[in-house]
């Protein structure tokens, strides 16, 4: 199951108040114990609510929360407001985003996520979770709005593969503000070394990157260069091991056979390519989802992970929000 929802691009900031206190906002939490005393029957369609001081008092909370709330619940079609005839209560809806898991992505159609995707998607299904895709296209700014929109509501986790997840994110301070309201998230790839003991769920690059370069030396190629993404922190680590290996092997690294792109350009490589052939025997393409046109051959990764990345993933996010704690992994590649 995967659907996209449309960005609401409202101020974020003025969603709390109260220095560095990053709890929930009052109104949200109103908002949903109202809607789950309608959903429960205490107020029945075509009932009224308290007034905004019986609101209040009940439930422990200011009049300007109350009228927040209000508004929210009038917006999403739940109550009437008449001035004169207090607030009806005209449709009973579960609105609440509490089941609603996020996964946040640079490009969904990238082969070994895509089909992460898919294995995180069916285990939370059966958890009776849902889950909302959303596609950042390698942009801090896209990013950055679908996680303010995060803030507005009560959501049931999120799972994120950073924007340029080698490199600082801006985006940290919105991610430790979401976990300090205890939102179980999953960090795929790599996490913003600002992000206190996050959990990260990753493959082993390093270890993928070293065993291409030794089966390409195994096969006699004694002069090797590369293509990886200088923004993926996966990609930066397959580099090292690629590297490493070369270097183990008493083997000549040659700096000019290595190539470094950006994750979001297509912009063909052949020129790199030619000229690299002119020196190297074989060059090995980190990011499958690049291609050529065929016109210079590449090497690519044969290995294959050893467990599936989306449902490991997937486990570690129901032992986080059930347990309230969870554990990085690293999956290895099969030898």
């Amino acid at each position: 199951m995967r659907y996209y929802a449309k960005i609401i691009r409202d101020n974020v900031e003025t969603l709390w108040s109260g220095g560095n206190n990053f709890m929930i906002p009052k109104y949200i939490s109103l908002k949903e114990k109202i809607n789950e005393d309608i959903l429960s029957e205490k107020y029945p369609i075509g009932s009224k609510l308290p007034t905004e001081i019986q609101l209040s008092e009940q439930y422990n909370v200011s009049r300007s929360t109350v009228r927040q709330t209000l508004e929210i619940l009038e917006n999403e079609g739940i109550i009437s407001k008449r001035w004169g005839s207090g607030n009806t209560v005209i449709a009973k809806s579960d609105l609440s985003k509490k089941t609603i898991v996020r996964i946040l992505i640079p490009d969904s159609n990238n082969g070994m996520y895509a089909a992460a995707i898919d294995d995180i998607t069916s285990v939370l299904l059966k958890d009776g979770l849902q889950v909302e895709l959303f596609e950042t296209k390698g942009h801090f700014a896209l990013e950055r709005e679908y996680l303010k929109e995060m803030l507005k509501d009560m959501y049931g986790g999120l799972f994120i593969l950073p924007v340029h997840s080698s490199i600082p994110s801006t985006n940290s301070d919105l991610l430790q503000i979401l976990l300090k309201r205890q939102l179980p998230i999953i960090f795929l790839e790599n996490a913003d070394t600002r992000i206190y003991n996050p959990i990260i769920v990753n493959t082993d690059d390093y270890s993928k990157g070293y065993q291409m370069a030794r089966s390409l030396i195994n096969s006699g190629h004694k002069k090797l260069g590369g293509v990886f993404n200088h923004d993926s922190a996966s990609s930066v680590n397959a580099f090292t091991g690629f590297v490493d290996a070369i270097r183990d092997a008493n083997l000549e690294i040659i700096d000019e056979c290595f190539l470094w792109v950006d994750s979001g350009d297509s912009r063909p490589i052949n020129r790199f390519l030619k000229t690299a052939y002119n020196t190297v025997s074989s060059v090995y393409l980190d990011d499958v989802s690049r291609g050529t046109d065929g016109t210079f051959p590449v090497s690519t990764c044969t290995l294959a992970l050893s467990k599936s990345l989306g449902k490991e993933a997937a486990k570690a996010f129901l032992a986080l929000k059930k347990n309230g704690n969870s554990h990085s992994i690293t999956i290895p590649y099969k030898n």
